[in-house]
């Protein structure tokens, strides 16, 4: 592919990461062509990649000359990031320290950003509210995990489904971890938060888990939907909520991008708490780009905690 040219308000970014994320193996198998995902449609030829790190080589606007030469961290959700180089908005990089580990800032923008939108966009936790986070191991809950005790949560809980992913959870820094598998799951849920039921409920799994996790949730208690892993599951009666005064909301990063401010400001913050090891992302792996398929592999057969990173600049 020829080297892609910055337009106006954009900067071009010779990477040295990217990443790996589940929106990624979607557009691959071809979810978001399909009429009843209401996705966007991803147009052929497409490079994949929602984000990137690297160094600005060349800025399309006089007014961003001065970005030329920095190290800076990139959202690019038209994709691109599985490559050499990207093209970025301008609003979108916030600048990393030249001292930093470059890893650690790769794996933040898709999963950080929804970690971070979700508890203070689709709902705002307040201090000392309860959270409970299905598949807490992935990437998304493995943020979402820290950035809940960032924001002042109380009771913070996580589930997996190997003990190795709980002792991971617990890492973290979660009150406590608890395994999905099990039939009593929900019963342990509200044991650790004092049997009223969590505050605040992020899930992506689908399928059963769905239909238990009310079992757990608080009188008006928020569900939020950003995942369908195992399928959409069964139709829901959303009368049901009526009876506790609850919520359900979904979740899909593109609709914020109508919302510029919001997305630049987690940026923002999952750089900032990164730099002052607040928030540590997990790295499972860094592979080489032309081993891209394998990653899309393991992240598929829930075979990694935390992210995989792609080395751009080995091939």
């Amino acid at each position: 592919m020829p080297e892609p040219i910055a337009g106006e308000k954009q900067l071009l970014i010779q990477v040295e990461r990217s990443s790996i994320n589940y929106v990624d193996i979607r557009e691959r198998q071809g979810t978001y062509n399909r009429p009843e995902t209401h996705g966007g449609e991803i147009k052929l030829p497409h490079i994949p990649g929602l984000q990137a790190v690297g160094r600005v080589k060349a800025a399309g606007s006089s007014a961003d000359q001065s970005w030329v030469g920095k190290k800076v961290l990139a959202y690019t959700p038209k994709g691109g990031g599985y490559a050499q180089f990207v093209t970025a908005e301008t609003n979108f990089c916030v600048e990393i320290p030249e001292s930093e580990d470059a890893d650690l800032f790769a794996a933040l923008p898709n999963q950080g950003l929804t970690a971070y939108l979700l508890l203070t966009a689709s709902t705002k936790l307040v201090s000392g509210e309860s959270v409970l986070v299905q598949g807490a191991s992935g990437g998304v809950g493995s943020l979402a995990i820290q950035i809940a005790k960032i924001l002042g949560a109380g009771t913070v809980l996580g589930t997996a489904s190997t003990s190795k992913k709980l002792d991971f959870i617990r890492s973290l820094g979660a009150d406590d971890a608890i395994d999905y598998t099990e039939d009593n799951w929900p019963q342990t849920v509200l044991e650790k938060s004092g049997g009223k039921g969590v505050d605040i409920l992020l899930e992506s799994i689908g399928g059963e888990i769905f239909e238990k996790n009310f079992e757990c949730l608080a009188p008006f208690g928020r569900y939020i939907l950003f995942g369908s892993t195992r399928g959409p599951g069964e139709p829901f009666a959303p009368r049901r909520l009526m009876q506790k005064s609850q919520s359900l909301t979904g979740f899909y990063l593109p609709v914020y991008l109508t919302r510029p401010d919001l997305i630049h400001q987690g940026m923002e913050f999952l750089v900032k708490a990164t730099a002052d090891k607040k928030l540590k992302p997990s790295i499972a792996q860094v592979l080489p780009l032309s081993q891209t398929a394998e990653g899309h592999r393991l992240l598929e057969d829930r075979e990694v905690q935390g992210t995989i990173l792609l080395d751009t600049t080995a091939l």
